[in-house]
């Protein structure tokens, strides 16, 4: 009779540092979460600071249009102010894992990834964040970079 064995292991958790992520987390953060917010904040026009963020970085204009489309929803539909740290910051801020999580799920075949925002985006407004989501997700495999799986933040939690 065979014995059935538990297995104990887990993904790893986020890391609080951006140089302890992985190469498509930190790319996607550095690269287009926070010139993003740092564009807003300068209250300029997002779009052409990650278009040309991304660019310089080897990105394809499609990923800035996915994560002008994700940021733009997270903005509008946010219930509280979302942390999200500038762009030469050394930590990862909750909001910002919740974030690279939800990217994650997607690229990993979630259906509904952007259930993962619900501490900061309207309960209804959910659904109108997956398609930027799987967008992105979708379109930076194609560029050839991967997502690994990951436990929820502790946000989740």
């Amino acid at each position: 009779m065979g014995q059935i064995l538990a297995f104990t292991r887990q993904a790893p958790a986020w890391p609080g540092l951006v140089a302890q992520l992985d190469p498509a987390p930190t790319w996607l953060l550095l690269n287009g979460l926070r010139p993003w917010v740092a564009a807003v904040r300068q209250k300029e026009d997002p779009l052409p600071a990650v278009l040309a963020t991304l660019e310089a970085a080897g990105g394809a204009a499609t990923l800035a249009l996915s994560t002008h489309a994700l940021m733009h929803g997270i903005a509008v539909q946010a219930t509280r102010v979302v942390d999200v740290g500038c762009p030469h910051c050394s930590h990862v801020s909750d909001d910002e894992a919740l974030i690279l999580h939800a990217v994650t799920q997607a690229a990993l075949g979630a259906e509904d990834p952007s259930l993962v925002l619900s501490s900061f985006v309207r309960e209804a407004a959910l659904i109108f964040l997956d398609p930027p989501l799987i967008g992105l997700a979708g379109r930076m495999r194609e560029e050839g970079w991967q997502f690994r799986r990951r436990r929820a933040p502790m946000a989740l939690h």
